[in-house]
């Protein structure tokens, strides 16, 4: 399988050269097989929740490239509820990024943006698909919304892109305070958010369905973190990847029915899932999936499980929805792990570990990513004074060109016999990826 994903990701960067549209047909075509292959296929070990999810995931890249007339690009913490009311699909430049560098086609795109003076320091996930845009692969949106959460790069990005395909853009500002005023002024920029999409479509938004999809959004957050609770001391088999897809669905996808589907199947799994075995991680920040001897490490592996990572879990869990939805959407935002200082992201790593039941946690530096790298020691001191093994681990999440794979691998390794040795009484190891 992976010498066809080579093979295929190869001609995908070859096509664009001479034909960007034949080039995008047959990536959104991949993308649909690859769906139909995990819904489908009966030689794929996932967990039905873990194929659920990956299929929602896969499907919401394809449409996109096959209907970008209706689409609106939308940043990873924008609140896409108004658009899934409106009918709109959202369209994730992190997420094709990230699936760009899945197929194996990120490096032509890498090397087009750095022609383009956007430096190697610049997030990956950004840069690939800008490389991936100005060559022609990625349509034209709608336009664009964006939030100034969580990283600097999303105010260069989306500008750059609104630039690019000449089209409006909407800037949601999330200040760096975590209080309630904060919360009503991102609300008021929500509102005119919508106004501004209503616009641009001609379409009216009904508030009564704007309500529905926060509950659901409400309901599904609530029912991950039950998942999160009832997972400890469980054995759920899954890849490392599986990660990154709940993040999509809880964020991108998040108010959709097809993700409150997904948390209810996940806790169904894990009320029924056998006790575990072996290490248990949380990881923190974005899952290396293209290094293939950490996934080894991980995947299918009864004795090392990541059985949480922040990028799902850092949405804030304040009690009931508040009554309006502009204001309930604003608090995600507002509240999320990701805003303000790293202290909070840490602090929500340490109290998601002790959910879990982890035995270590892995911060997960990805190159460019300046809030990650800057928190690195801070997190790890944080962690081990709450008594919990943290392993920093250096390395980039979407470009294999910074290598390094065999180092990645022994330091997870080694990291991993440590906590098997200092386990205690217990012979079951969980960890969090950070």
């Amino acid at each position: 399988m992976r010498d066809i994903v080579t093979s295929f990701g190869a001609w995908v960067q070859e096509t664009c050269e001479e034909d960007p549209d034949k080039a995008r047909r047959w990536l959104a075509r991949g993308y649909r097989a690859k769906e139909l292959q995990i819904r489908h296929d009966p030689r794929l070990k996932d967990s039905p929740a873990a194929r659920m999810v990956a299929a929602q995931t896969m499907r919401a890249m394809a449409l996109p490239l096959v209907h970008p007339e209706r689409s609106a690009m939308a940043s990873l913490f924008l609140p896409c509820e108004p658009l899934q009311v409106m009918g709109l699909y959202p369209y994730s430049c992190e997420g094709l990024g990230c699936f760009l560098s899945g197929t194996q086609a990120e490096q032509s795109f890498l090397q087009y943006a750095e022609s383009q003076g956007l430096p190697d320091t610049f997030c990956s996930y950004h840069r690939t698909f800008i490389g991936a845009a100005e060559k022609g692969l990625m349509p034209k949106p709608r336009f664009i919304l964006n939030t100034t959460l969580a990283c600097d790069a999303n105010m260069l990005t989306f500008r750059r892109l609104a630039e690019y395909f000449q089209v409006p853009q909407f800037v949601v500002d999330v200040p760096y305070e975590t209080d309630e005023q904060a919360v009503d002024y991102v609300a008021d920029q929500l509102r005119e958010m919508v106004r501004f999409m209503e616009k641009e479509t001609g379409q009216h938004l009904k508030e009564e369905e704007l309500r529905a999809a926060v509950a659901r959004s409400q309901r599904s957050m609530e029912q991950f973190d039950r998942y999160m609770t009832l997972r400890a001391d469980k054995l759920l088999i899954g890849e490392l990847t599986g990660e990154m897809f709940s993040a999509f669905a809880l964020h991108t996808l998040l108010g959709t029915p097809e993700t409150e589907a997904y948390t209810r199947r996940c806790i169904q799994e894990a009320e029924k899932a056998p006790s575990a075995e072996g290490v248990r991680l949380v990881w923190m920040h974005t899952t290396p999936f293209w290094v293939q001897p950490l996934r080894q490490v991980t995947d299918y592996n009864r004795q090392v499980q990541v059985v949480a990572c922040d990028m799902c879990f850092e949405g804030p869990l304040r009690g009931p929805m508040d009554d309006d939805p502009y204001r309930a959407m604003a608090q995600r935002v507002v509240y999320s792990a990701f805003n303000g200082p790293v202290e909070r992201r840490i602090q929500r790593g340490i109290n998601a570990a002790r959910q879990v039941k982890a035995d270590g946690a892995i911060w997960f530096c990805h190159w460019g990513c300046k809030h990650t790298l800057g928190g690195a020691q801070l997190a790890k001191r944080r962690f081990e004074e709450a008594g919990i093994p943290c392993l920093v681990l250096d390395g980039d999440g979407c470009d294999r060109s910074h290598g390094g794979e065999g180092q990645l691998a022994t330091r997870m390794e080694a990291f991993v016999e440590m906590l098997k040795a200092g386990g205690g009484p217990r012979n079951e190891h969980h960890i969090l990826y950070l």
